[in-house]
């Protein structure tokens, strides 16, 4: 089992206002930008007053350790067996009245990426954390409702790629991967595997994975268009892999290191580097993306919501992102 590297039982839109980059040298104070006002009151969360979250399925980890310190609810690292043991953070529910348990399971809310934009764009929502910012068909959309966003980076990820651990391939360069991609390299041979055909996995339309794939990895060019190689929920690339040693996907990192964080697939290095927590936050590693907390731009600056983005855009909580697993904004 790969090395985990926190304990588990620790625990338009018209446009989309400019957000301060991850990289800013002064922790507690990223946000510069005017547009993001401070709070107009400061509240005690509780079970009665916390807004809806939504988010990303890799980032439902972050989300649920954050509104559990927030309240004060215990959780723990559990292994859920009906998701193939994949790990996630989870309130001991056994410990609350069924009322609270039933107000907690309505503000944790998990539309997965395109899910929790559309939904925070409608109104059904109130915060998300989510693996991406938001995707063009949502800026489409968000454009036809007259909704602006409010996005701001809370922590640092990767988008890596992963193979069968059988296959001798252990980096790819950037140019390698995009011609995978296109269809230009069909051999594993080309790369420096074996002389077999080369099956390149694919994530479905919108999902985080693949708008990153489509906007910073292959950046303007066409992908190959496989139907039968897309894969439609965030396990789909393990599965895929796990049965075939020929096969190439893609992953963010914080899923395939601290999500899933088993053997059945193997992460590669990009132009020489491997992703690790090192190289993600030096930003050696290409592919280093971030995880961001929006909110519609019209939302309450008293509201609850309002706050706990606030403090996420302005790293009150790292400490919170850190116990998570993420890297943290520095």
């Amino acid at each position: 089992m790969k090395t985990i590297y926190f304990l588990r039982n620790a625990l338009m839109v018209f446009a989309v206002l400019s957000f301060s980059s991850c990289s800013s040298d002064d922790n507690d104070n990223r946000v510069t930008d005017p547009n993001l006002e401070r709070p107009t009151v400061e509240t005690q969360l509780t079970l009665d007053n916390a807004p809806i979250m939504d988010g990303s399925d890799s980032t439902e980890p972050l989300r649920n350790l954050l509104m559990c310190r927030l309240l004060g609810i215990e959780c723990k690292w559990l292994q859920h067996l009906a998701t193939n043991a994949t790990w996630g953070i989870v309130p001991l529910w056994n410990k609350l009245s069924d009322e609270d348990k039933t107000i907690l399971q309505q503000i944790l809310q998990n539309r997965n990426t395109h899910g929790s934009f559309v939904s925070l764009i409608d109104g059904e929502n109130d915060i998300i954390i989510t693996a991406r910012g938001i995707s063009r068909d949502e800026q489409t959309y968000a454009n036809e409702k007259g909704v602006t966003l409010l996005s701001r980076p809370v922590a640092k990820d990767a988008f890596v790629f992963i193979v069968n651990p059988k296959n001798p391939v252990r980096n790819l360069s950037i140019e390698q991967i995009q011609k995978i991609y296109t269809g230009e390299i069909r051999n594993w041979q080309e790369v420096g595997g074996n002389d077999a055909t080369i099956n390149p996995y694919i994530r479905n339309a919108n999902s985080g994975s693949q708008e990153k794939m489509e906007t910073i990895v292959m950046n303007g060019l066409t992908m190959i268009d496989w139907p039968e190689m897309v894969g439609y929920v965030m396990l789909s690339p393990y599965y895929q892999l796990e049965q075939d040693e020929n096969g190439i996907a893609y992953t963010p990192f914080y899923y395939y290191d601290t999500i899933v964080n088993d053997d059945r697939t193997q992460v590669i290095g990009v132009n020489g580097v491997m992703p690790d927590k090192s190289t993600i936050k030096n930003g050696s590693y290409p592919y280093v993306t971030e995880v961001m907390a929006s909110v519609r731009a019209d939302v309450d600056k008293s509201s609850t919501a309002y706050q706990l983005f606030y403090q996420l855009a302005t790293g009150q909580h790292d400490k919170i992102v850190n116990e998570s697993g993420y890297v943290i904004c520095e």
